[in-house]
Formats: C-alpha cells, sequence, structure tokens
C-alpha cells in the first residue's frame, strides 16, 4: 500500500508538500486519484474534484476510495440549473464534513433540505430524494469496497 506523507511532492509544482492542508485532486471522468498538492496550488485545477484535508490529516485506504468513487459519482449527476440536480447538491454537503459526515449520513440530508427552504432555488427534483440519496451512498461505498485504490494518506505530525 502506498503511504503519503508530508515531504511529498506537490503534483502540480512538484516542491514537497510541508505544512498547511494538502488537498487531494480527483478525476471527475473516472474513479482514480489525480494526486495531492499545496492548497494555493490546486485552486486553479476547475476540472478536477478538489477535496481539502483538515485535521487530524489523516484518511485510510478506506476513505480514500471512497472518496475516489464519490467524485466521480457526484460529477456525473446533474447540476446547475438542470432537473434533478438536488441529489448532487446534496451528495456535495456529506463533504463538508468528511469522513465524520458517514457517521450519520442523514444528519447531512436534512442539513440540505434545511439550507434549501432558505434559498430562493425552486425544487427541480422529480423522485424520491431521500431514497436516491442512501442509494447512492450505497453504491458508491460498495464499488470502494469492490476497488480499493491501495493509498493512505497521513499527514499528522
Amino acid at each position: 500500500m502506498q503511504k503519503i506523507t508530508w515531504q511529498c511532492l506537490c503534483s502540480i509544482c512538484q516542491r514537497p508538500i510541508q505544512r498547511g492542508k494538502p488537498t487531494i485532486l480527483f478525476a471527475t471522468d473516472k474513479p482514480e486519484i489525480v494526486g495531492i498538492c499545496h492548497t494555493t496550488c490546486g485552486y486553479r485545477w476547475y476540472r478536477y474534484g478538489q477535496f481539502q484535508m483538515c485535521p487530524p490529516y489523516y484518511l485510510s485506504d478506506e476513505q480514500i476510495s471512497f472518496l475516489v468513487q464519490f467524485f466521480h459519482r457526484l460529477y456525473s449527476l446533474p447540476g446547475g440549473q438542470e432537473p434533478n440536480r438536488e441529489l448532487r447538491w446534496c451528495l456535495s454537503v456529506l463533504l463538508r464534513n468528511y469522513p465524520a459526515s458517514l457517521i450519520n449520513p442523514m444528519a447531512s440530508y436534512r442539513k440540505f433540505l434545511d439550507e434549501h427552504k432558505l434559498g430562493p432555488r425552486e425544487w427541480l427534483y422529480k423522485g424520491d430524494l431521500e431514497a436516491d440519496f442512501l442509494r447512492s451512498l450505497a453504491q458508491i461505498q460498495q464499488a470502494a469496497r469492490e476497488k480499493s485504490v491501495g493509498i493512505e494518506i497521513d499527514f499528522r505530525d
């Protein structure tokens, strides 16, 4: 298993990552990790899904595998002003507090509903959002178990 730690090279500038909150880059068109970079290097790379690490700066192989599948699934869903965009938005709320949000994903679902009610956005989802949210998470977790990436990221001091 590959272990990424401090002093690994940034995928963009090729300098060592020594401090800060490293950003993981994910491909959006296929389930794969592209690399890891400094926060200041990655902010311009919109074609990649980005996950900024937060304390305690550790993600296991299972968590990385989940994120690889998650970003691929997230970017395959409609967004913007398209019909059924709410599933993408709902799943994206889960990322705000990942990995702790997986302990109770329904809290993220309810948070999305509360935020949506406060905004001026029209509801465009046709179907059962809760069932589709849970089904998507189950499919992501199953794909992550079947296709482990074999990478562990440990930026703890």
